[in-house]
Protein backbone atom coordinates (compact mmCIF):
# COMPACT_ATOMS: atom_id res chain seq x y z
CA UNK A 1 0.00 0.00 0.00
CA UNK A 2 1.88 3.03 -1.03
CA UNK A 3 2.68 5.78 1.75
CA UNK A 4 1.58 9.49 1.53
CA UNK A 5 4.08 12.08 2.20
CA UNK A 6 3.65 15.71 2.57
CA UNK A 7 6.38 18.67 1.78
CA UNK A 8 6.05 22.02 3.91
CA UNK A 9 5.84 23.37 0.09
CA UNK A 10 2.73 22.17 -0.18
CA UNK A 11 3.40 19.00 -2.65
CA UNK A 12 1.63 15.63 -1.61
CA UNK A 13 3.66 12.35 -2.39
CA UNK A 14 2.54 9.11 -2.91
CA UNK A 15 5.54 6.17 -2.53
CA UNK A 16 5.35 2.55 -2.01
CA UNK A 17 5.34 0.85 1.45
CA UNK A 18 9.00 -0.38 1.00
CA UNK A 19 10.27 3.15 1.08
CA UNK A 20 9.40 3.38 4.80
CA UNK A 21 12.41 4.65 6.88
CA UNK A 22 13.83 6.20 3.97
CA UNK A 23 13.98 9.54 2.85
CA UNK A 24 12.82 11.11 -0.78
CA UNK A 25 13.51 14.25 -2.31
CA UNK A 26 10.54 16.32 -3.26
CA UNK A 27 10.54 16.79 -7.07
CA UNK A 28 9.04 20.74 -6.37
CA UNK A 29 11.74 22.01 -3.63
CA UNK A 30 14.29 19.60 -3.75
CA UNK A 31 14.03 19.04 0.19
CA UNK A 32 14.76 15.49 1.73
CA UNK A 33 11.93 14.53 3.31
CA UNK A 34 11.64 11.40 5.73
CA UNK A 35 9.24 8.64 4.84
CA UNK A 36 7.57 7.03 8.25
CA UNK A 37 6.39 3.91 8.65
CA UNK A 38 2.67 3.03 7.94
CA UNK A 39 0.22 4.96 9.91
CA UNK A 40 2.62 7.40 11.42
CA UNK A 41 2.85 11.38 10.56
CA UNK A 42 5.78 13.26 9.22
CA UNK A 43 6.87 16.22 10.41
CA UNK A 44 5.07 18.31 8.20
CA UNK A 45 2.09 16.69 8.98
CA UNK A 46 2.74 17.51 12.53
CA UNK A 47 0.74 20.65 13.58
CA UNK A 48 1.01 22.85 16.88
CA UNK A 49 -1.82 21.33 19.38
CA UNK A 50 -4.17 24.72 19.63
CA UNK A 51 -4.61 25.29 23.62
CA UNK A 52 -8.14 25.85 24.21
CA UNK A 53 -8.50 28.94 26.60
CA UNK A 54 -9.78 27.94 30.13
CA UNK A 55 -13.30 29.64 30.72
CA UNK A 56 -12.81 32.66 32.70
CA UNK A 57 -15.14 32.99 35.85
CA UNK A 58 -18.65 34.32 35.52
CA UNK A 59 -18.09 38.44 36.31
CA UNK A 60 -19.78 39.24 39.45
CA UNK A 61 -22.83 40.87 39.42
CA UNK A 62 -22.56 44.15 40.32
CA UNK A 63 -25.08 45.04 43.91
CA UNK A 64 -27.55 47.12 43.09
CA UNK A 65 -27.81 50.53 44.20
CA UNK A 66 -29.37 51.76 47.23
CA UNK A 67 -31.68 55.13 46.62
CA UNK A 68 -29.35 57.43 49.10
CA UNK A 69 -26.06 55.51 47.32
CA UNK A 70 -28.22 56.86 43.98
CA UNK A 71 -28.49 60.30 44.94
CA UNK A 72 -24.63 60.61 46.11
CA UNK A 73 -23.77 59.51 42.90
CA UNK A 74 -25.75 61.60 41.39
CA UNK A 75 -24.75 64.69 43.51
CA UNK A 76 -20.88 63.57 42.72
CA UNK A 77 -21.41 63.54 39.12
CA UNK A 78 -22.74 67.22 39.13
CA UNK A 79 -19.79 68.74 40.75
CA UNK A 80 -21.99 68.56 44.22
CA UNK A 81 -20.99 67.42 47.89
CA UNK A 82 -22.96 66.52 50.96
CA UNK A 83 -21.77 69.06 53.17
CA UNK A 84 -21.62 67.62 56.90
CA UNK A 85 -22.62 69.07 59.75
CA UNK A 86 -25.48 71.49 61.46
CA UNK A 87 -26.87 73.93 59.58
CA UNK A 88 -29.89 76.15 60.46
CA UNK A 89 -33.53 75.55 58.38
CA UNK A 90 -34.54 79.03 58.62
CA UNK A 91 -31.11 81.10 57.39
CA UNK A 92 -28.84 77.69 56.33
CA UNK A 93 -26.37 79.68 58.56
CA UNK A 94 -23.66 77.03 59.47
CA UNK A 95 -24.19 76.07 63.50
CA UNK A 96 -21.43 75.02 66.06
CA UNK A 97 -22.43 71.22 67.27
CA UNK A 98 -25.28 70.64 70.14
CA UNK A 99 -26.56 74.47 69.49
CA UNK A 100 -30.42 74.70 70.27
CA UNK A 101 -31.09 78.29 68.87
CA UNK A 102 -29.59 79.87 66.08
CA UNK A 103 -28.41 83.47 66.53
CA UNK A 104 -28.46 84.69 63.30
CA UNK A 105 -32.36 84.68 62.95
CA UNK A 106 -33.57 83.08 65.87
CA UNK A 107 -34.76 79.78 65.11
CA UNK A 108 -34.72 77.22 67.85
CA UNK A 109 -34.09 73.95 66.31
CA UNK A 110 -35.85 71.94 69.53
CA UNK A 111 -39.00 73.67 69.42
CA UNK A 112 -38.99 74.01 65.31
CA UNK A 113 -39.91 77.99 65.05
CA UNK A 114 -38.46 81.70 65.47
CA UNK A 115 -38.07 83.23 68.75
CA UNK A 116 -40.80 86.06 68.84
CA UNK A 117 -39.25 89.16 69.01
CA UNK A 118 -35.72 88.39 67.83
CA UNK A 119 -33.82 91.27 66.14
CA UNK A 120 -30.99 90.43 63.50
CA UNK A 121 -28.16 93.22 63.88
CA UNK A 122 -25.82 91.77 61.61
CA UNK A 123 -26.09 91.82 57.84
CA UNK A 124 -24.70 88.57 57.34
CA UNK A 125 -25.97 85.64 55.19
CA UNK A 126 -25.61 82.18 55.81
CA UNK A 127 -24.06 81.40 52.63
CA UNK A 128 -20.62 83.47 51.83
CA UNK A 129 -21.79 84.26 48.21
CA UNK A 130 -25.15 85.81 48.90
CA UNK A 131 -22.83 87.92 51.95
CA UNK A 132 -20.80 89.27 48.92
CA UNK A 133 -23.78 89.34 45.90
CA UNK A 134 -25.53 91.44 48.71
CA UNK A 135 -22.53 94.12 49.27
CA UNK A 136 -21.56 94.27 45.86
CA UNK A 137 -25.61 95.17 45.15
CA UNK A 138 -25.57 98.08 47.43
CA UNK A 139 -22.11 99.39 46.83
CA UNK A 140 -23.54 99.39 42.92
CA UNK A 141 -26.89 101.17 44.19
CA UNK A 142 -24.34 103.96 46.08
CA UNK A 143 -22.21 104.69 43.06
CA UNK A 144 -25.65 105.18 41.43
CA UNK A 145 -26.67 107.74 43.76
CA UNK A 146 -23.42 109.57 43.61
CA UNK A 147 -23.67 109.69 39.85
CA UNK A 148 -26.86 110.92 39.79
CA UNK A 149 -26.05 113.82 42.29
CA UNK A 150 -23.06 114.79 40.68
CA UNK A 151 -24.62 115.11 37.43
CA UNK A 152 -26.52 118.27 36.08
CA UNK A 153 -29.42 119.29 38.19
CA UNK A 154 -33.30 119.53 36.17
CA UNK A 155 -33.97 122.57 36.53
CA UNK A 156 -30.67 123.77 34.79
CA UNK A 157 -31.10 121.77 31.66
CA UNK A 158 -34.56 122.75 31.55
CA UNK A 159 -32.78 126.55 32.01
CA UNK A 160 -30.39 125.76 28.99
CA UNK A 161 -33.17 124.51 26.84
CA UNK A 162 -35.12 126.93 27.35
CA UNK A 163 -32.33 129.61 26.55
CA UNK A 164 -31.52 127.82 23.13
CA UNK A 165 -35.58 127.96 22.28
CA UNK A 166 -35.03 131.54 23.11
CA UNK A 167 -32.00 132.48 20.88
CA UNK A 168 -33.22 130.44 17.98
CA UNK A 169 -36.62 132.39 17.95
CA UNK A 170 -34.72 135.68 17.96
CA UNK A 171 -32.27 134.34 15.38
CA UNK A 172 -35.14 133.13 13.20
CA UNK A 173 -37.33 135.95 13.16
CA UNK A 174 -34.29 138.12 12.33
CA UNK A 175 -34.29 135.62 9.26
CA UNK A 176 -37.36 136.47 8.72
CA UNK A 177 -37.08 139.50 7.82
CA UNK A 178 -34.36 138.70 5.12
CA UNK A 179 -36.83 136.08 3.34
CA UNK A 180 -39.89 137.81 3.60
CA UNK A 181 -38.96 141.93 3.48
CA UNK A 182 -42.07 141.92 5.76
CA UNK A 183 -41.48 143.61 9.56
CA UNK A 184 -44.29 143.15 12.31
CA UNK A 185 -46.88 145.52 13.25
CA UNK A 186 -45.54 145.42 16.64
CA UNK A 187 -43.01 148.37 17.43
CA UNK A 188 -40.67 146.62 19.72
CA UNK A 189 -40.68 143.19 17.13
CA UNK A 190 -40.08 145.63 14.38
CA UNK A 191 -37.03 147.42 16.39
CA UNK A 192 -35.86 143.55 17.11
CA UNK A 193 -36.01 142.66 13.81
CA UNK A 194 -34.87 145.71 11.92
CA UNK A 195 -31.34 145.39 13.82
CA UNK A 196 -28.18 144.01 12.45
CA UNK A 197 -27.72 140.62 13.53
CA UNK A 198 -24.79 141.23 16.15
CA UNK A 199 -26.88 142.72 18.39
CA UNK A 200 -29.33 140.07 18.00
CA UNK A 201 -27.20 137.41 18.91
CA UNK A 202 -26.26 139.43 21.80
CA UNK A 203 -29.73 139.89 23.12
CA UNK A 204 -30.39 136.13 22.22
CA UNK A 205 -27.22 135.54 24.68
CA UNK A 206 -28.00 137.47 27.15
CA UNK A 207 -31.78 136.49 27.04
CA UNK A 208 -30.81 132.74 27.89
CA UNK A 209 -27.94 133.59 30.49
CA UNK A 210 -31.07 135.34 32.19
CA UNK A 211 -33.33 132.61 32.35
CA UNK A 212 -30.55 130.29 33.41
CA UNK A 213 -29.83 132.67 36.24
CA UNK A 214 -33.84 132.75 37.27
CA UNK A 215 -34.17 129.03 37.27
CA UNK A 216 -30.69 129.37 39.98
CA UNK A 217 -32.12 132.12 41.88
CA UNK A 218 -35.24 129.78 42.40
CA UNK A 219 -33.26 126.68 43.27
CA UNK A 220 -31.61 129.03 45.99
CA UNK A 221 -34.84 130.04 47.14
CA UNK A 222 -35.93 126.67 47.46
CA UNK A 223 -33.27 125.40 49.38
CA UNK A 224 -34.47 128.33 51.93
CA UNK A 225 -37.98 127.08 52.27
CA UNK A 226 -36.51 123.50 52.76
CA UNK A 227 -34.25 125.23 55.72
CA UNK A 228 -37.74 126.99 57.70
CA UNK A 229 -40.19 129.16 56.08
CA UNK A 230 -38.75 132.54 57.39
CA UNK A 231 -35.74 131.95 55.80
CA UNK A 232 -37.40 131.35 52.26
CA UNK A 233 -40.01 134.36 52.60
CA UNK A 234 -36.92 136.71 53.64
CA UNK A 235 -34.71 135.09 50.54
CA UNK A 236 -38.21 135.67 48.25
CA UNK A 237 -39.02 139.36 49.44
CA UNK A 238 -35.75 140.56 50.14
CA UNK A 239 -33.22 141.00 47.70
CA UNK A 240 -30.33 142.26 49.65
CA UNK A 241 -30.94 139.16 51.94
CA UNK A 242 -30.96 136.28 49.20
CA UNK A 243 -26.82 137.52 48.19
CA UNK A 244 -26.41 137.27 52.15
CA UNK A 245 -28.11 133.56 52.35
CA UNK A 246 -26.00 132.09 49.55
CA UNK A 247 -22.61 133.35 50.81
CA UNK A 248 -23.43 132.21 54.41
CA UNK A 249 -24.96 128.88 53.84
CA UNK A 250 -22.68 128.08 50.50
CA UNK A 251 -20.78 125.32 52.94
CA UNK A 252 -23.66 124.08 55.06
CA UNK A 253 -26.46 123.90 52.18
CA UNK A 254 -23.94 123.18 49.38
CA UNK A 255 -24.75 125.71 47.50
CA UNK A 256 -21.59 126.19 46.14
CA UNK A 257 -22.42 125.16 42.27
CA UNK A 258 -25.64 126.81 42.27
CA UNK A 259 -24.34 130.19 43.06
CA UNK A 260 -21.44 129.95 40.89
CA UNK A 261 -24.22 129.30 38.03
CA UNK A 262 -26.10 132.26 39.22
CA UNK A 263 -23.44 134.51 39.41
CA UNK A 264 -21.69 133.66 35.66
CA UNK A 265 -25.15 133.90 34.36
CA UNK A 266 -25.92 137.62 35.80
CA UNK A 267 -22.66 138.66 34.67
CA UNK A 268 -22.85 137.32 30.70
CA UNK A 269 -26.64 138.59 30.54
CA UNK A 270 -25.13 142.28 32.04
CA UNK A 271 -22.76 142.16 29.39
CA UNK A 272 -24.63 141.07 26.07
CA UNK A 273 -28.07 143.33 27.08
CA UNK A 274 -25.89 146.04 27.67
CA UNK A 275 -24.03 145.64 24.78
CA UNK A 276 -27.36 144.87 22.87
CA UNK A 277 -30.09 146.94 24.33
CA UNK A 278 -28.68 150.29 23.12
CA UNK A 279 -28.57 148.95 19.22
CA UNK A 280 -32.11 147.94 18.67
Amino acid sequence: MPLRVNCQCGVALNVPDTMAGKQVKCPKCQKVIPVGAPGAQTPADKAPAVKTPAPKPPAAKPTPATGQDAMSMLLDSAGLKKREGTFCPACDRTLPTGSAICVGCGFNLEAGSKIEGFEVETKEFGNKRLAEAADMMARESETEKRLLKSGMPWWMMLAIILGVLFMMSAILLRMDVNTSGKTSTVPLIAKFQSASFGPVIAFSIGGAACLVGLFALLAIQATAFKESIKQGLLCSLTVFYVFYYMFSRMKARKLGSTVLIFWIAAILAGICLGYSLPKI
